[in-house]
């Protein structure tokens, strides 16, 4: 079952990576501002890939413990991260040479990078089933 669960949380994470370096570029040629001073590419691979393979270990743990309740409070426990996560950017102070649209583009912009990882992770749960 962990093994399933590993490949589950890697694809999750290389899929999310994927679709958030395509936002990011997107966006890049959109605003016309690149905002990787703040953030690398690498950052956003990384952390997509580090939230991925944790809630899969953490989604094995939860069912292997509780295996009646751990379903329901994984999702509970992942979407409440999720969420909280959503402070980083709101909190984050922003060069003073920044342009003033941009500090208040910036928080939407990166907010929406912290859902990638937790809609593709159950996207492909039914195809990861045990």
């Amino acid at each position: 079952m962990f093994k399933k669960s590993f490949f589950h949380g890697i694809s999750a994470g290389l899929f999310s990576s994927l679709l958030a370096f395509l936002y990011v570029d997107l966006l890049k040629d959109e605003f016309m501002y690149d905002f990787s001073s703040i953030f690398s590419v690498s950052n956003v691979v990384g952390a997509c890939m580090f939230s991925s393979v944790l809630a899969s270990l953490g989604y094995t743990l939860s069912k292997n413990f509780l295996p009646k309740a751990g379903e329901v409070i994984f999702s509970f426990l992942f979407a409440t991260i999720t969420f909280a996560s959503l402070a980083l950017p709101m909190l984050y102070k922003l060069p003073l040479d920044f342009d003033e649209y941009l500090t208040l583009i910036f928080p939407t912009y990166a907010m929406v990078l912290h859902f990638f990882p937790i809609v593709i992770w159950y996207s492909l749960k039914p195809i990861f089933k045990p």
